[in-house]
């Protein structure tokens, strides 16, 4: 049951505080009850939440209800505040009548939403929980002692569906864990065929009565569910890529190429305004490229996604003053770089740097407000990210040391070597790398405080693994604690076993990455390079159409009032420009910024599933490198084309 859900609170909230706008609430719960479809009953099963239909409803119609209510203020205050055109009227009403309609669907929808993006990103966690069971089921034939254990030490979704099972079981509503298991695999074998079939598997090799025809078959069962998780995200990335070249072509190629023809459009006689011009490109567009780009993100299978690091990090003991000074030192850029072009102008705009018309000067005044928000965000995301970034690093890297540092500890092991031994001579092996010197502090424990493995591996106060926030690592490890208690040469060979079967889960996670990579490097040298070059590019041309149409339109003026044979009247007014070159530059500079956002999440939560620090970080080294392109190419192209115009 998800009971901390936004949703449910709100579900719940809206029932108890508009009850009393309903008329009738038991006819109304009827009538509900009999309105909502199967599917989304079976949604509302599968979420766990704890709700009933009108409750959903409910909260559909109140919400919608009250984001009418505030469109209309907003539209209202506008209106008293001051005059709009026409067009800019009609902007506004249409949205106020679309976003109501749209947050209606959404809400209504949610649970299905929510239920879909479960099932997927449960089908993630398959090769993990599997590998999980798999392995205990190699130290411990026991088929329900496996069960137990990737439930109880998994925190992925797919996991709580598994603790429900054992609890099922403990209710008696099976006979026995081979039943459990059975109707576990027939309820997932709707959306994963080679999951059921792995599940099958498992359950056949406990009639194995050989220990090798085991071993092979719950060997095939991690093959299965490998190669299914494989052929998913490679059907995944297949299908990736028509959605992604919609993204990249209708939600930032056309918009960059509409930027230069705007201009142009006063000679039919529209006067775009600059609050249409931030609607438009730093709303409209960013938000259809966001829900998009989300849309296509909820189709991903979510595999190998890394566990999130707590604040209570001994390494992150003064995040809190770190993200202070962050904060210090990006305000601090913004305010030195930001007014830079302003300033300039302020002391007689020396050498012409800053331009004060169209094509003139090298740079327009508001082009260091956009690098100066850029560097702010940057420096922000940079400071505030790289601690957890360092931490999570060093887990993959123990990650990638980890099946390595089993071989050599499974085979002291197999020696009859002590455990604090078999540690110490794998930490010497393993000298210069981060698991050997956690395995060097499991070995110090185990001599000089003379506890047990489990405590010298798992204490909450001195434990080598009690800062490691790798399950992979940490659920092994438990399986090892298990294993070193049986006689030396078979629990060598499990370590050995656990070792071989790392390695399996880490080349199928490495090959998925490769399968992914074509459209990711797309999506981030789009985000990095192609978007901010076009733009500006685009501005440049767009400001060589406003000279063109400002000559025009000087001689225009000076053609006599009574010159006829004129067949339609035309005046210098027709081709003036309602956005002045400086606005139009800082409203295209946004634009690029969040484009460049959202397709840097993109492809992070296409790559590593949407991991926040990872993201923050990518984000502050994509933004730099966005904006000096961005702010190189409109200063070159303006000093380019200065000369052909």
């Amino acid at each position: 049951m998800e009971v901390s859900s936004w949703y449910v609170r709100a579900c719940k909230t809206t029932a108890k505080q508009w009850i009393w706008a309903v008329p009738d609430p038991e006819a109304f719960s009827r009538k509900c009850e009999k309105s909502v479809s199967p599917e989304y009953r079976d949604a509302l099963r599968f979420t766990g939440f704890d709700l009933d239909a009108f409750e959903t409803v409910l909260f559909s119609y109140v919400g919608t209800f009250i984001t009418l209510i505030l469109l209309l203020g907003t539209d209202l205050f506008l209106l008293l505040s001051r005059s709009f055109e026409p067009r800019t009227l009609f902007i506004m009403g249409t949205l106020t009548f679309i976003l109501p309609l749209i947050v209606l669907c959404y809400l209504s929808e949610y649970v299905k939403i929510k239920a879909s993006f479960m099932k997927i990103s449960s089908l993630g966690d398959i090769p993990e929980i599997l590998s999980y069971i798999i392995m205990s089921m190699k130290l411990v034939p026991n088929l329900e002692h496996a069960v137990l254990f990737a439930a109880r030490n998994s925190e992925r979704p797919l996991a709580m569906d598994l603790k429900k099972l054992t609890w099922d079981l403990n209710l008696r509503l099976y006979s026995s864990m081979d039943d459990a298991l059975l109707s576990f695999a027939d309820l997932w074998g709707r959306n994963s065929e080679y999951f059921k079939r792995s599940l099958h598997l498992i359950k056949s090799s406990t009639a194995e009565p050989d220990e090798a025809q085991r071993v092979i078959t719950l060997n095939r069962a991690l093959d299965v569910s490998l190669e299914g998780t494989e052929s998913l995200m490679e059907a995944f990335a297949e299908k990736l890529k028509t959605p992604s070249y919609i993204l990249y072509s209708i939600f930032i190629l056309i918009p960059l190429a509409l930027v230069a023809l705007l201009p142009a459009v006063t000679v039919v006689g529209m006067k775009p305004e600059i609050t249409d011009l931030i609607l438009l490109y730093d709303f409209v567009f960013p938000v259809l490229a966001a829900v998009y780009s989300e849309y296509i993100l909820m189709q991903r299978p979510v595999a190998f996604i890394p566990k999130q690091i707590p604040d209570s990090h001994p390494d992150l003991s003064d995040i809190v003053q770190k993200k202070r000074f962050a904060i210090t030192l990006s305000v601090l850029a913004f305010l030195l770089i930001a007014p830079s072009g302003y300033l300039l102008l302020m002391i007689g705009n020396p050498g012409e740097m800053v331009s004060t018309e169209p094509l003139r000067g090298y740079l327009p005044p508001t082009l260091p407000l956009v690098v100066g928000g850029a560097a702010g965000i940057s420096i922000y995301l940079y400071f505030s990210s790289i601690p957890y970034k360092k931490i999570r690093d060093r887990i993959k890297q123990m990650e990638l040391e980890f099946a390595d540092s089993l071989f050599v500890l499974g085979r002291r092991i197999s020696e009859g070597k002590a455990p604090e031994e078999a540690f110490a001579h794998t930490s010497r092996t393993m000298e210069g790398s981060k698991i050997g010197e956690a395995f060097e502090e499991i070995s110090m424990n185990l001599f000089s405080m003379r506890t047990n493995l489990r405590d010298a591996i798992f204490d909450e106060e001195f434990g080598a693994f009690r800062h490691i926030y790798s399950e992979r690592i940490r659920n092994t490890m438990l399986l090892f604690t298990e294993s070193v208690h049986k006689n030396h040469e078979a629990a060598g060979a499990s370590i050995i076993k656990l070792a071989d079967h790392l390695k399996e889960l880490s080349a199928v996670e490495e090959r998925i990455r490769r399968s992914l990579y074509d459209v990711t490097s797309t999506m981030r040298s789009t985000a990095a390079i192609f978007a901010p070059l076009i733009a500006g590019i685009t501005l440049a041309l767009s400001e060589v159409i406003t000279k063109i149409l400002n000559q025009v339109a000087e001689r225009v003026s000076r053609v006599p009032a009574d010159l006829s044979g004129m067949p339609v009247e035309i005046s210098p007014e027709s081709f003036s420009q309602s956005i002045p070159p400086d606005q139009f530059l800082l409203a295209i500079g946004a634009y690029v910024i969040i484009i460049s956002a959202i397709l840097t999440r993109f492809a992070g939560a296409i790559e590593y599933g949407g991991d926040r620090a990872q993201l923050k970080y990518d984000l502050a080294c994509m933004l730099p490198i966005t904006v000096i392109i961005f702010a190189v190419s409109a200063a070159a192209s303006r000093v380019i084309f200065s000369g052909m115009v």
